[in-house]
């Protein structure tokens, strides 16, 4: 009997540790980690790179035991917990802690991905972090900007679409995506603009696809054809299709006037409920925020049987948007009976009905820092890079060509030497005395272990204290300031 290292699962090393992930594409016949990722000690990745090309268990425990000059014994006891494990499970090594996912070596047989070919040189160390959350060789993510141009001009617009700018070239484009697939990037999804304005989307689906990459979602705007919709099902590629109203005069208040935009956008969700499953999503303003206005939409996805979520939030303030928030937003009277009307729909909606009222609730109340700040931890800098269309690197996908958080041109270096340019490594590594004297951080005693978490949002602190306050304290924090902006929408 032969086993193989599931190959579900991609190795990376990362100079002083390696990464375990799970691919995207997930085909197994066994059970596995299907979001899998953690960081091990290399010896791991060592012992699991001869397992890469089916084996008997023999062969490879007398290999490893070679290799890393252990006896047979020590070898057996070691690997005996990888084969065909149905739990995630940890372990400690040299005084680190690793853990791993399911089935993490199994038969020959229940293989279904292709093998990736592994040598245990690839793996070679000098020293062990386990604990620093940036990563040291490339990020782990990336997200591509293919273009800034949208067919709607929203009064919420959360792109900087003021920027005109050439964009790469195609095979530009599919050279970075070599690059990220030979660094073994674990995702690269795509963004906009509008995806479908993209003229080169069909190619980029397809070579994104022979790297094995598949964006999480694809979100748009644009009323799109029946041929488009049926070439986009090619791809198994999840679906969002932006509307905030079905109601023409509603819509030419927040999108543009545009016209027959309402009558196309129905009909593009007809034509998608014939071929694949999708999501919608609704941005709220005081323009769309009627009840009223919500039960006509919510009356028309009922009758879709493949609409799976309608995800309907807040509008928050803007970096890039040209109308005032304040004429836009929405009441905090109007919010509570929206969510009350929600919580009655979710009780006997066929599909999901998400909710999400705004972040600003979380404001001023972390008191140890990062660490405690409520919502998701911010990835920026420390596992992913945003491109945009012209291959111009920044840290975060709201921030866009704001000067002060472009880390590279992928027209000039590679990802790889964006990552660990001297601007990536300044708000990776920044300190005290690179804050202004206003700022609460400057003399914060708790600085140190504040940075290590490295979850400080830099959109949010811009859209409360302006592009001049950049090192201001994301405003989560109990120190951020309270009085330089008015009460908004995050």
């Amino acid at each position: 009997m032969k086993y193989v290292f599931n190959h579900h699962y991609i190795l990376r090393h990362d100079e002083q540790r390696s990464i375990l992930f799970a691919h995207d594409y997930n085909d197994s016949i066994v059970n596995v980690s299907k979001e899998w990722g953690s960081y091990i000690h290399p010896i791991y990745a060592m012992m699991l790179s001869m397992f890469s090309i089916p084996t008997t268990l023999e062969n490879a425990i007398t290999k490893i035991s070679r290799f890393f000059d252990f006896s047979n014994e020590y070898v057996t006891e070691l690997i005996t917990k990888f084969i065909e494990n149905e739990e995630e499970f940890h372990t400690k090594y040299a005084g680190s802690s690793n853990s791993f996912p399911k089935n993490l070596i199994i038969r020959e047989e229940n293989l279904r991905d292709r093998i990736r070919l592994y040598e245990p040189e690839m793996f070679i160390y000098s020293k062990i972090d386990l604990k620093t959350f940036r990563l040291y060789s490339a990020p782990l993510n990336v997200t591509f900007m293919v273009t800034n141009k949208c067919l709607t001009n929203c009064i919420y617009c959360y792109a900087d679409r003021n920027v005109k700018c050439k964009n790469l070239d195609f095979a530009e484009v599919e050279k970075i995506i070599d690059d990220a697939y030979n660094l073994k990037i674990h995702t690269f999804n795509v963004d906009g603009g509008d995806f479908f304005l993209y003229p080169h989307w069909r190619k980029l689906l397809e070579k994104l696809k022979n790297c094995e990459y598949r964006p999480e979602i694809i979100s748009t705007k644009y009323p799109i054809s029946e041929i488009d919709i049926k070439d986009f099902a090619k791809y198994n590629i999840s679906l969002q299709v932006s509307l905030d109203s079905i109601n023409q005069e509603v819509l030419n208040k927040i999108v543009g006037k545009i016209s027959d935009y309402a009558e196309k956008m129905k009909r593009t969700l007809n034509t998608l409920d014939t071929y694949i499953p999708f999501q919608i999503a609704t941005i709220l303003t005081k323009y769309n925020s009627s009840i009223a206005e919500l039960e006509k939409m919510y009356d028309l996805f009922k009758g879709y049987k493949n609409i799976r979520r309608w995800e309907i939030r807040v509008g928050f303030k803007s970096l890039y948007s040209k109308k005032n928030f304040e004429e836009i937003k929405i009441e905090e009277k109007e919010i509570k009976a929206i969510e009350k009307w929600i919580s009655t729909k979710q009780k006997v909606s066929k599909f999901e009905i998400q909710w999400s009222p705004g972040r600003e609730v979380n404001f001023f109340k972390a008191k140890n820092g990062s660490k405690d700040f409520a919502g998701s931890r911010c990835s920026a800098d420390t596992l992913h890079i945003f491109i945009l269309p012209d291959g111009k690197v920044t840290i975060c996908e709201q921030l866009y060509w704001k000067k002060n958080f472009i880390i590279g041109d992928l027209k000039q270096n590679s990802i790889s030497e964006i990552w660990n340019s001297d601007r990536a490594l300044f708000f990776a590594n920044i300190t005290q005395k690179d804050y202004s004297q206003d700022s609460a951080c400057k003399n914060c005693s708790i600085f140190k272990e504040c940075r290590s978490n490295m979850n400080n949002c830099y959109a949010n602190i811009l859209k409360v204290y302006g592009d001049e306050h950049w090192d201001y304290p994301d405003p989560r924090c109990a120190k951020a300031p309270r009085d330089i902006s008015e009460k908004i929408y995050v």
